[in-house]
């Protein structure tokens, strides 16, 4: 199991869970400021299958703030991505874990913010129906 994302599985349907995920994150102060359909793309650019992948770009614009004010190159970094994908195991969420992703900065001054962050996400994640976290024996 990928150790910079917590995983999730979701016994709804593709379509349904991107609309509550995407809910559950506002609730949370997190709005999407991207979102790439991934199966749409290859299949556009490259004429190949894959299957439903889409990535939301989560961000918080308040913690955003604070963190780019500790430390202006995080916005490389920027926005903390959850992605929603249906595969032959049914959908699943990947959300990237904040504490991993900026623990490639060298700033002291982010670690309430990561912690804001993943508590945040995590809240959402808890408010999706019927999320389940995959643990790393499960994968």
């Amino acid at each position: 199991m990928a150790t910079y994302v917590n995983q999730y599985r979701v016994d709804a349907a593709f379509a349904e869970t991107i609309e509550t995920v995407t809910d559950a994150l506002a609730e949370e102060g997190f709005g999407v400021l991207a979102d790439i359909d991934i199966q749409a793309a290859f299949e556009t650019k490259l004429d190949e299958d894959f299957d439903r992948y889409r990535i939301l770009g989560a961000c918080n614009p308040a913690l955003a703030s604070d963190a780019l004010d500790a430390e202006y190159e995080l916005g490389a970094l920027l926005p903390c991505n959850v992605v929603v994908y249906e595969d032959e195991a049914g959908v699943g969420i990947n959300v990237v874990d904040p504490a991993t992703l900026f623990s490639l900065t060298d700033s002291d001054g982010l670690e309430a913010i990561v912690d804001d962050v993943a508590s945040g996400l995590d809240a959402a994640m808890h408010a999706v129906p019927e999320a389940t976290p995959v643990s790393q024996t499960d994968a």
